[in-house]
């Protein structure tokens, strides 16, 4: 490719993602920065075609006719205590070294955005660093389980299990979307698509009458001395029996569970006997959440927030709360358990959080935690209801999924 004389940011245009003409020219701009300029195909056929991409609120920027910056969004409906939001979590983020410090993200960004709200979003999530300045803020850690294969738990195999394959891609989405309903931070699924069996490594058995009743996906890591397992639908019992089964096959030195919810069955067993919890924090570089829209936010997860102060001891308090994120603010107003939209007022009840609302409202630590991790300023019984309606909901989304 001939180098090209670095054009000024600001003139280059910005303009949404086109699939039929745009897939190939992204994939290849991922590729070149995450992948080394290889799997183009398996990027272009898996990552960002036939999957969840969002092409009208991704946004790219060309010089002439080479891409120079893409920054991609997956809308997905993401799970908070049983009520969806809908997310656009952003990936491959890429802009072609000529072209850095010109200001291409900043501009690609806040006109994606725009789109998130006019396209309804509630959040935005994404992983990654460089993005405090856009208002993202941490949404969650990842957290490891891990065990010593003598001290997995020992259960008897209930049925045979085999390698599942692509046909077996849309049973294994229906029994996740019904078993992780109440699992906080997961996605709705479909999400990406399966193009062979090699892809999930999930290892699935079927009830009597030939219909998938659960599975496990588990692959070697760490130089393969690792077995690690990022799901598990199903007879928990059964899921615990197949790993075991599963790790004969290699000289394992560990077995671990990373990215299951932490209220999952499986973990609930594994946490009766011998295990280390890994709770890795990334302030700046990890999963980070920015809220797009607070007022639909509110109104999504309002049923929640009243089911909360119902079994609270503020269940009979009256008065109105103020919810700060900055640019955003809106007010509830409480009346024995009931909460009401309104509009803000300077009450002396107030919740001055700034963009670390978006924190509050998926519930990603215990309240006080983040309270004192952002110096969220509370007037009145801010702090008290913070508790009451935001506790933390331990938000993870699996593998798979992440984009």
């Amino acid at each position: 490719m001939k180098s090209r004389k670095k054009s000024k940011g600001s003139t280059l245009p910005v303009r949404i993602a086109r699939a039929a003409a745009d897939l190939r020219p992204i994939a290849q701009i991922t590729a070149d920065a995450f992948a080394g300029g290889q799997h183009v195909d398996e990027i272009s056929q898996q990552y960002i075609g036939n999957c969840h991409y969002d092409w009208n609120t991704s946004r790219l920027i060309w010089d002439g006719d080479q891409l120079v910056h893409h920054w991609g969004v997956w809308g997905y409906p993401m799970r908070l205590d049983g009520v969806q939001l809908q997310v656009a979590g952003v990936g491959a983020v890429v802009t072609l070294e000529e072209y850095r410090k010109q200001g291409l993200m900043q501009t690609a960004a806040l006109a994606s955005f725009q789109a998130m709200q006019e396209n309804g979003y509630d959040l935005s999530i994404l992983r990654g660093r460089h993005y405090a300045k856009f208002g993202y803020v941490r949404a969650w850690n990842y957290v490891t389980y891990r065990l010593k294969p003598e001290e997995l738990p020992r259960f008897e195999l209930k049925s045979a299990y085999h390698l599942l394959g692509p046909d077996q891609m849309a049973a294994m989405d229906a029994l996740y979307n019904e078993s992780h309903a109440n699992f906080s931070g997961t996605a709705v699924r479909p999400t990406y698509p399966m193009l062979q069996a090699s892809d999930r490594n999930a290892y699935g058995w079927f009830d009597a009458s030939g219909k998938l009743a659960g599975y496990v996906c588990a692959a070697p890591v760490d130089d393969q001395k690792t077995l690690q397992c990022v799901e598990a639908v199903g007879d928990p019992e059964q899921a615990l029996a197949v790993l075991a089964d599963l790790l004969p096959q290699v000289p394992y030195e560990a077995v671990t569970f990373f990215t299951l919810p932490q209220a999952h069955p499986v973990l609930q067993i594994i946490r009766c006997g011998a295990c280390v919890v890994e709770n890795q924090y990334f302030y700046h570089t990890g999963w980070q959440v920015r809220l797009v829209n607070l007022a639909s936010t509110l109104r999504k997860i309002r049923s929640l927030l009243e089911n909360r102060l119902q079994h609270s001891h503020l269940a009979n308090w009256t008065g109105r709360l103020t919810l700060d994120a900055g640019e955003q603010k809106a007010g509830l107003w409480l009346e024995n358990g009931r909460i009401t939209l309104t509009n803000t007022s300077p009450d002396e009840h107030a919740i001055h959080a700034g963009p670390a609302l978006a924190r509050l409202l998926i519930g990603s630590d215990d309240p006080d935690e983040i309270m004192r991790q952002e110096a969220i300023a509370c007037t009145g019984v801010g702090a008290e209801l913070a508790r009451v309606l935001f506790p933390n909901q331990h938000p993870r989304l699996s593998q798979w999924d992440e984009f």
